[in-house]
């Protein structure tokens, strides 16, 4: 029986790249000016490793369809050798002359846009064992069905509905594919300089052909609009499935129906902001949902007028991203503030368990010239080192 309810969730189409190249950008939130620039802090043990963690991911392979043919890509993997070159199949019919070198990708003029295609690594001479079949993008994009959590009404009599927001990937069950982890935000979401109740912010975990693994319900003590919920998926420690972590609070019902903190608690104020009450930062597994730690939310909120105002909008303007700190493992950075103060933290997911690494801040006397400015981001890079990444924010 067809759901009314389940809508299409558009994955667009892969860009085609004239040659290979391993990016230096490690993850980021949003790109942004650097204005300012803050740098989280190591232990002084910390060395980088002579080997970088990397994903467990197959080779990525998609078919996109055009009016003459597919364009065929795949993905280089980090551990492959420099001088690695693929074979692209159709079928059981092997498509190039000699093998390709010159790009991840290949153009099969006149290709059906239901063919089959594998691709096969090539080293030292000798063809490996074929990929999985390419993913299909047959209109030059591909629908993922995904179903909205039920609306409500918050208080006030504000009713409300939910669109599909924010989305990242991260191979959650280990099977080397890609996942979506969406994030649903209600009709009634609120900027931080809006009063106002709003409901949920909801979260999903979802396979590329529609299966949901999990759903996340953050609760009414987290409020919902663009600033307030910033999410990472990544594999941190190394085990071959995606880890998702972010901000939560008293009643957020994690994958499994478990409730972090208390339930009954509601610290909204009349103005529907929360200014009061726990502040959690939570590692979801990435293949259940369940959530696996919950500590205390670094930065905390402490006085919300030392951020810049009083009313609640700077206080809760959060950023976050994925560094490789110490060179050789991934660290989750999270941020908090804009304008006034921005205090971030460096955290590790190692044996089961969140450990912080690193704190930094920056606190505005409006003497910078860019200070007290909007564009606002943060994004992990390398640059000020040959293998350690750094978090810029600006």
């Amino acid at each position: 029986m067809t759901d009314p309810h389940r809508r299409p969730l558009t994955v667009l189409r892969p860009r085609r790249s004239p040659r290979r190249t391993r990016s230096r950008i490690v993850g980021c939130v949003s790109a942004a000016a650097l204005a300012v620039s803050a740098l989280v802090a190591l232990p002084p043990s910390a060395h980088a490793a002579t080997a970088r963690q990397v994903e467990r991911l197959d080779r990525g392979l998609t078919s996109v369809h055009t009016g003459s043919g597919n364009l065929v890509s795949w993905r280089w993997l980090a551990t492959d050798p420099n001088d690695v070159s693929f074979n692209v199949y159709r079928g059981t019919t092997r498509l190039n002359s000699s093998p390709v070198t010159a790009s991840t990708n290949y153009f099969d003029a006149g290709g059906a846009d239901s063919a089959d295609y594998t691709v096969r690594a090539v080293v030292n001479g000798t063809e490996q064992a074929a990929s999985a079949s390419a993913v299909q993008f047959r209109a030059g994009y591909k629908d993922v069905p995904i179903s909205p959590p039920a609306g409500g009404t918050a208080p006030g009599n504000s009713a409300y509905t939910y669109d599909a927001n924010d989305a990242s990937v991260g191979d959650l069950d280990g099977d080397g594919v890609l996942d979506l982890v969406l994030k649903w935000q209600p009709t009634n979401a609120k900027d931080n300089s809006q009063s106002g109740y709003t409901g949920n912010t909801v979260v999903d975990g979802i396979k590329l052909d529609g299966t949901r693994l999990w759903r996340v319900d953050l609760g009414r003590n987290i409020r919902s609009g663009a600033h307030y919920t910033q999410f990472q998926v990544y594999d941190y420690d190394g085990d071959g499935r995606a880890e998702v972590a972010m901000k939560t609070a008293d009643g957020t019902r994690d994958g499994t129906g478990a409730v972090i903190g208390n339930s009954s608690a509601d610290h909204r104020n009349s103005s529907g902001y929360v200014l009061s009450g726990p502040e959690y930062l939570t590692m979801f597994d990435g293949r259940t949902g369940k959530a696996m730690q919950s500590v205390d939310y670094v930065p905390g909120r402490g006085t919300v007028s030392s951020w810049g105002d009083t009313y609640g909008n700077r206080v809760d303007r959060f950023l976050a991203g994925t560094a490789y700190l110490d060179g050789a493992r991934p660290s989750l950075i999270m941020a908090r503030g804009y304008y006034t103060r921005t205090v971030i933290a460096a955290w590790d997911w190692r044996g089961g368990r969140v450990c912080g690494v690193g704190l930094g801040g920056v606190g505005g006397d409006g003497s910078a010239p860019m200070w007290r400015e909007g564009k606002i981001g943060l994004i992990a890079r390398e640059g000020f080192c040959p293998v350690r990444c750094a978090a810029l924010l600006g």
